[in-house]
């Protein structure tokens, strides 16, 4: 990846995807703005990025659900002192535990809502003015292939993936022609760590090609939002995979997922 941005925040970076795009930028020379909850893995993460790389990375311990942490972080992104060229909205709520939505706690589908959908939208809205500005910038957000699909047991999780696409989508309309970019990249089953993690419908274990390495998620997303491509889809299988269910009645998508995620 060449080194398009200077200066990228990074939410979500305590660990996961968002720790590996942090590396990426760190290893292009992009000083990092390092956005989680937990402080301390991100300033051991900072710490060697630093020493690695000689990028300057400054840490904010915020959650992103409480008003107040969101705000801090908003404040950050639209300093124009120490302009942010990148953002990447990785922070996100999954759609654990998996039961119907009715027997969902409210308070935590909320959480995922606050986290998936109003945090990358305040942030975003406060970040773009000054890359519009300047006319140089980058969003790039990570979804998932579950905002293409029914989600049974994941109806909040999957609905908040839904919006972000569309958001990027649309915002990739508005801005087109000029410097800023707007990527959504939709990862589909990604590897927490060396081995595969667990995930999936429980009535079947998903087979090793259905599973994405976070360093190539990563690596895919940045060179998207680096080449202004609106739509980063990493991986053939769910290329191929969501390409053909477009092409299926939605009816027809709904019962297969019912038989498959519900069983």
């Amino acid at each position: 990846m060449k080194a398009t941005y200077r200066s990228a925040l990074v939410t979500g970076a305590s660990g996961g995807i968002g720790e590996i795009f942090a590396r990426q930028l760190a290893a292009v020379g992009c000083d990092l703005v390092l956005v989680a909850r937990r402080a301390e893995p991100m300033e051991k993460l900072a710490a060697g990025l630093a020493e690695r790389h000689g990028v300057h990375v400054e840490v904010i311990a915020a959650d992103l659900t409480v008003d107040g942490d969101l705000e801090r972080v908003a404040r950050r992104l639209a300093d124009p002192e120490r302009p942010i060229e990148l953002l990447v909205n990785n922070a996100g709520a999954g759609s654990r535990p998996p039961r119907p939505f009715h027997q969902q706690d409210p308070a935590g589908e909320e959480v995922k809502v606050a986290l998936n959908v109003i945090a990358p939208l305040r942030l975003t809205r406060a970040a773009l003015p000054g890359m519009v500005a300047r006319d140089h910038g980058g969003v790039l957000t990570v979804s998932s292939i579950a905002a293409y699909w029914p989600q049974p047991h994941g109806a909040t999780y999957a609905a908040t993936k839904a919006f972000l696409s569309s958001f990027g989508d649309t915002l990739a309309c508005e801005l087109a022609g000029t410097n800023v970019h707007v990527t959504t990249v939709v990862p589909g089953f990604t590897k927490r760590g060396n081995g595969v993690a667990k995930g999936g419908p429980k009535s079947f274990t998903l087979p090793e090609f259905a599973w994405l390495e976070r360093e190539d998620v990563a690596a895919q997303g940045l060179a998207a939002v680096h080449a202004g491509v609106p739509i980063c889809i990493p991986g053939a299988t769910y290329q191929a995979a969501l390409g053909l269910t477009r092409l299926l009645p939605r009816s027809v998508l709904r019962d297969l997922f019912r038989r498959v995620w519900g069983s």
